[in-house]
């Protein structure tokens, strides 16, 4: 992440202890669905899938994660040339929350051997373009000097 990265609207709600804890209060499973649908483009199946499992440990969770979160580029952004592991970076072009110019940047701190921005792809390219997804995580699994763990 980037010290100049600055959280999206959704997360400063959900950073804020009095506006995050109403929004959870009154979220509603399709009003939820429909925002990720809408706003994030997840596919409508995968949308329902998701909401059904946002229950109360999960909205805490969710609050507890960006609320610990508030520097998280400040306070990650020095380590990331720390990271050793060969790296591939996966973004959507589109993504309204982090927007694609952070891939390139966090390429370059990771050293990534590359980044892939899918152009057509919003937050969630794993959940958009699975089938892309798997073939560049096997594509960088089956490259020289990387070896993969197998359960």
């Amino acid at each position: 992440m980037s010290a100049r990265y600055a959280w999206h609207p959704l997360a400063r709600i959900w950073q804020d202890p009095v506006t995050g804890d109403r929004f959870m209060a009154e979220l509603t499973p399709d009003g939820f669905a429909a925002d990720l649908v809408n706003g994030f483009e997840v596919p409508a199946g995968l949308a329902e899938e998701m909401v059904r499992h946002v229950d109360a440990p999960m909205k805490d969770s969710i609050l507890r994660l960006y609320r610990s979160a508030l520097r998280m580029g400040a306070e990650w952004e020095p380590e990331l040339a720390k990271v050793t592991a060969p790296s591939l970076v996966i973004w959507g072009s589109r993504d309204p929350a982090c927007p694609v110019a952070f891939a390139d940047e966090l390429g370059r701190a990771i050293r990534a051997e590359r980044v892939i921005k899918f152009v057509d792809c919003n937050h969630w390219p794993l959940l958009q373009r699975p089938q892309q997804v798997a073939i560049a995580l096997e594509e960088h699994w089956a490259a020289p000097g990387i070896t993969r763990r197998r359960p």
